[in-house]
């Protein structure tokens, strides 16, 4: 037990230290882009990505899902799928293709549908060599962080030499997609090297083994897609251009945030697959899981309401202060992704469920386009935040529904009540220091201390009783 927890913390701080790095690096490049490119036309670069994801998983119908998983169930056993793999990937690209040129001819504007042409075709490409999930799955989380810091560091360059003017946005793509290749191929190298073998022999008849999981973790991608990108075209098509602008960066801002979060889930993801084969070992872990993402995502959700209103013009400049009330309706949904990826996307997929983790998709898609089209020509851009965040909820209350029985007594988690009143106590202490204009990084930090300080006196008995050592 003691090794165990020694070496997921190392994963844990070494996967984190790679997320605070790209945190970093972003904190400069995110608001960098979003001055120089203009409300506008920073939010049509996000409709050709959202665009770009949707149309992603017709070359890619949820089959790395599924050998991810693999993987990381029957690790290096699990190699001999991997030549079916890529012969399938390789044809969902080319259909990919022909989609994406399908699009972008019926695009209007031609800017724009130069951008879905580039980032579209490169998108795919990327993505049938990106070898991250093989890293994950088997736990090589030392140098998929090392790979993922030297991919931002050379984002970041690029886009600093290159982007000057909104007309300079086609860099971005060139960006993303050149420093993902140098990071798949310095990934697969680092494969090879762990054992890892392509066995160059295809079996047809695998293929329906393969396909129909794969299928279901694809329709699960489309459903979250749906829900999570849909608001952008529905917001440009009922409010414009300049409101798809301040909607983009807000759920971008929040999105970024929630990326601490998703750090820690994914880091273990690849142990409740191992633990799969035991409720009461998977539940143990979940537990702490648990823990460790309530004490994470809430604080945030907080400190996010409670500093919006300065946090909003610092991070994205002056032209983007009418996003300050947007920001903090979407506050809630660092906590309300944060469980749909734990119960939907880790739990039911480490489990194999595909089925229910396809099922409380489903719900997230249809609630979530009721939403949006119900609460944006209602309530505006607050109507489309609000939307954003319920369907992750949906999405989250489903899939912890379709759990096992064994596993319904997990939201009796202690962390979780510690975690509430200790940011409770922290937005108190952030609105208090507020008035008297403390500086933002300092209130941050302050509120950072209050938080893990108030936390750890409420939470001393779990830590003791879950992480004493055997």
């Amino acid at each position: 037990m003691k090794n165990s927890l020694a070496r997921y913390g190392a994963f844990l701080f070494s996967a984190t230290a790679a997320r605070a790095a790209g945190i970093l690096i972003t904190s400069l490049t995110f608001p960098y882009l979003v001055r120089v490119l203009g409300v506008k036309t920073y939010g049509l670069w996000s409709y050709v990505v959202a665009v770009c994801a949707v149309l992603d998983l017709i070359a890619d119908p949820g089959i790395t899902t599924f050998i991810t998983r693999h993987v990381a169930a029957h690790r290096l056993e699990a190699t001999d799928l991997l030549a079916d793999y890529f012969v399938l990937r390789a044809c969902g690209a080319g259909l990919g293709v022909v989609v994406v040129l399908a699009v972008a001819h019926w695009e209007p504007r031609t800017d724009v549908a130069l951008l879905l042409r580039l980032f579209g075709i490169g998108l795919l490409f990327v993505n049938l060599v990106s070898a991250d999930h093989f890293l994950t799955a088997l736990e090589s989380f030392h140098v998929r962080s090392l790979l993922s810091v030297v991919q931002q560091i050379f984002y970041a360059a690029v886009i600093f030499l290159t982007v000057r003017h909104p007309s300079d946005v086609v860099w971005i793509p060139v960006a993303i997609l050149g420093s993902s290749l140098l990071a798949a191929i310095a990934g697969w190298i680092m494969l090879f090297r762990l054992g890892l073998a392509v066995r160059l022999k295809l079996r047809p008849a695998r293929w329906r083994q393969i396909l129909v999981p794969s299928f279901h973790y694809a329709g699960s991608s489309l459903m979250s897609n749906v829900y999570h990108r849909s608001g952008h075209v529905l917001v440009r098509w009922f409010l414009g251009d300049y409101a798809l602008g301040l909607y983009a960066a807000a759920t971008r801002l929040v999105d970024l945030l929630c990326g601490f979060i998703t750090t820690i889930i994914h880091v273990l993801m690849p142990r409740l697959a191992l633990d799969s084969h035991s409720l009461p070992v998977l539940k143990r872990t979940t537990r702490q899981v648990l823990a460790a993402t309530a004490a994470v995502a809430i604080p945030i959700s907080f400190g996010l309401f409670a500093t919006a209103d300065r946090l909003v013009p610092w991070v994205l400049g002056a032209s983007f202060l009418p996003a300050v009330a947007l920001v903090k309706w979407l506050s809630p949904y660092v906590v309300t992704a944060s469980a749909a990826s734990l119960w939907a996307g880790t739990v039911l997929y480490a489990l194999g469920r595909h089925r229910a983790y396809f099922a409380a998709t489903i719900g997230g898609a249809i609630s979530g386009i009721v939403f949006y089209l119900v609460l944006i020509p209602a309530f505006g851009l607050t109507g489309a935040g609000v939307a954003f965040v319920l369907a992750e909820l949906v999405v989250a209350t489903i899939a912890f529904a379709m759990l096992p029985r064994e596993l319904h007594d997990l939201w009796r988690n202690p962390m979780i009540g510690a975690a509430l009143a200790s940011a409770a106590f922290m937005a108190i202490f952030v609105r208090v220091a507020s008035v008297y204009l403390v500086p933002l990084p300092w209130l941050i930090c302050g509120g950072v201390l209050i938080y893990v300080a108030t936390c750890g006196w409420y939470a001393r008995k779990w830590f003791s009783r879950h992480l004493r050592p055997a």
